[in-house]
């Protein structure tokens, strides 16, 4: 099958693009960012060292298509069916579920909203001294 993506990905593959994605320093790198050429390189020099040859785009590719898949099934069980599924979302839901429930709890400064406890902590090892 010649295709724009190449040869289909196999599972242990993917498995590698998702450990290697749920990295918090590429997480970090990808969230926000459209120019994302250099951050696709690095992911596909680091597949190449688990014996994965895929170039940046095939990388990007396969991210934007696992991404995309995983909002269409979170979105279908989150309006109460649950007949669609994909294979890997737990390992997807891991790193994306994580980040949605992050970005809606930031407050409007852009600060992550601490539970009032660390704030209790904070401000008594503060008096402390």
């Amino acid at each position: 099958v010649a295709n724009e993506g190449g040869k289909h990905w196999t599972v242990n593959e993917v498995r590698a693009l998702i450990r290697i994605w749920s990295d918090k320093s590429i997480q970090q790198q990808l969230e926000g960012t459209v120019r994302n050429k250099r951050i696709f390189e690095q992911v596909a020099a680091r597949l190449q060292k688990f014996g994965i040859d895929r170039d940046w785009k095939q990388c990007r590719t396969k991210y934007k298509n696992l991404k995309h898949e995983y909002k269409s099934v979170k979105s279908a069980q989150e309006s109460g069916s649950t007949s669609k599924s994909m294979k890997f979302f737990n390992e997807l839901d891991a790193i994306l579920g994580h980040c949605t429930m992050e970005q809606a709890s930031k407050s409007d400064n852009g600060e992550s909203e601490r539970p009032p406890e660390w704030k209790e902590a904070k401000s008594e090892k503060d008096s402390v001294g």
